[in-house]
């Protein structure tokens, strides 16, 4: 990992590019400096063109080329964090003949960022929460009634605020899905800015794409 980063992104795309993504930056002493919310690919790139030295992490595949089944990354992946009871949504081209994030990706590409050259990764926030705040235990906040989910984004973001120095202007509190989607594209910045500086893992490779997580203590 290139230590030169003084800017990272985390990205948590639409899968479809017909709902918002979410995309935060931090800078180097983990201040949050950017955040936005929409459907307009180009509005993103135009966020990430004004920033020098920028280290992306993206909640989705952006390498799909499978028909079926699971990709390589995410077959190596679950051979590790299985043991901690942590699955991974399968991605391929029968579910998703066209998945936004591929096209997130190749735009990307013409600015520079491709997994060859170290400056963007794939990562999974549920392995993030694991590693940095529930025990290596699953923390359950997607698939919950409303009240609940509050609750549990509530608890993840004062977590995500010992790391991360977050000003209430950029939090969403008004929409659920937002607010979600907001503290899901922090940890992704915050995944790729701490394996600067912690123990990190890799799975798959720069042809079929690179999965990042933090390596768990156990």
């Amino acid at each position: 990992m290139r230590k030169d980063f003084s800017h990272f992104c985390g990205i948590d795309p639409s899968w479809t590019g017909k709902n918002p993504t979410a995309l935060a930056i931090i800078d180097k002493n983990f201040n949050l400096i950017e955040s936005f919310y929409g459907d307009q690919l180009e509005d993103m790139i135009k966020i990430l063109k004004t920033y020098e030295n920028v280290l992306i992490g993206v909640d989705a595949p952006l390498i799909v080329k499978n028909e079926s089944g699971h990709r390589k990354n995410e077959k190596e992946f679950l051979r590790y964090f299985s043991k901690f009871r942590l699955s991974l949504y399968p991605v391929n081209k029968k579910r998703y003949p066209f998945f936004f994030p591929e096209l997130i990706y190749q735009r990307l590409n013409q600015w520079g960022f491709s997994f060859e050259a170290g400056n963007i990764f794939e990562v999974y926030p549920h392995a993030t929460i694991m590693v940095l705040f529930s025990g290596m235990r699953v923390f359950q906040y997607k698939r919950i009634g409303k009240l609940k989910k509050i609750e549990r984004l509530s608890w993840l973001e004062e977590r995500i605020k010992s790391f991360v120095k977050m000003s209430e202007y950029y939090i969403p509190r008004g929409n659920v899905k937002a607010y979600e989607d907001f503290l899901d594209s922090v940890i992704c910045a915050l995944t790729v800015r701490l394996a600067l500086e912690k123990p990190y893992m890799i799975f798959g490779d720069e042809k079929d794409g690179i999965l990042l997580t933090l390596k768990p203590e156990t």
